[in-house]
C-alpha cells in the first residue's frame, strides 16, 4: 500500500473513495462536492492522505486541518476505505499519518468527530486510542445531531516511542 499526500488533482479520487465507502444515505459525505474538499483541504497546516493499491487506484483517503479554536489540535476528518479493502490496515495506516504528521508539525493531539449516523467506527478510533471529550466539533455539520467527539494526544516524543514500536510489528 503506497499513501502519499492530496495533491489538487487527487481531489476526484479522493471524493470517488468518499463516497464509495458506502456511508450511511443520512450522511452529509453524500452532498459533498469536490469544491468543498479543495476549501477544506487548502489552509494553512490541512490537506490529506491517499492510499493506493499496487495498480495505483486510490482505496483510501483522510483529511485534515486546524481545529480552528485550539492551534494544539488538528483535525481528522472524511476518513474513508473502499469496501474490498477493509480489514487490511489501510484504514489505521491513514490515521497514523495524520498522527505522525501532527506530531511532526507541533500538534498536540488530533481531534475527529463520528457522526450519530456513524457510531459503528467508534470502537475502531477507541482501539487507536482516542477517547470521548466533551467538546463540540468544529466543522459538523450538525444535521444528524451532535457529534461523539474523539481525541488523542500525539506529543512527538510519545509519536517516535509508539512509531518504533510499529515499526517492529
Amino acid at each position: 500500500m503506497n499513501i502519499r499526500r492530496v495533491t489538487p488533482a487527487d481531489l476526484p479520487a479522493f471524493l470517488a473513495v468518499m463516497l464509495a465507502a458506502g456511508m450511511d444515505p443520512r450522511s452529509a459525505w453524500n452532498s459533498t462536492t469536490v469544491a468543498d474538499l479543495e476549501k477544506s483541504m487548502s489552509g494553512p497546516h490541512s490537506g490529506g492522505f491517499l492510499a493506493l493499491d499496487s495498480g495505483g487506484e486510490a482505496v483510501g483517503c483522510v483529511g485534515f486541518r486546524p481545529d480552528p479554536h485550539d492551534p494544539h489540535t488538528l483535525t481528522l476528518n472524511k476518513l474513508a476505505t473502499l469496501p474490498q479493502v477493509r480489514g487490511q490496515g489501510v484504514a489505521r495506516q491513514l490515521v497514523d499519518e495524520v498522527e505522525g504528521l501532527a506530531a511532526r508539525e507541533g500538534f498536540q493531539r488530533v481531534l475527529l468527530a463520528v457522526s450519530q449516523v456513524n457510531l459503528g467506527v467508534r470502537p475502531f478510533y477507541e482501539g487507536l486510542g482516542y477517547r470521548q471529550v466533551d467538546e463540540d466539533y468544529a466543522y459538523s455539520s450538525g444535521k444528524n445531531g451532535r457529534p461523539v467527539v474523539l481525541a488523542k494526544e500525539v506529543a512527538e516524543g510519545r509519536w517516535q516511542k509508539a512509531e518504533g514500536s510499529r515499526a517492529g510489528q
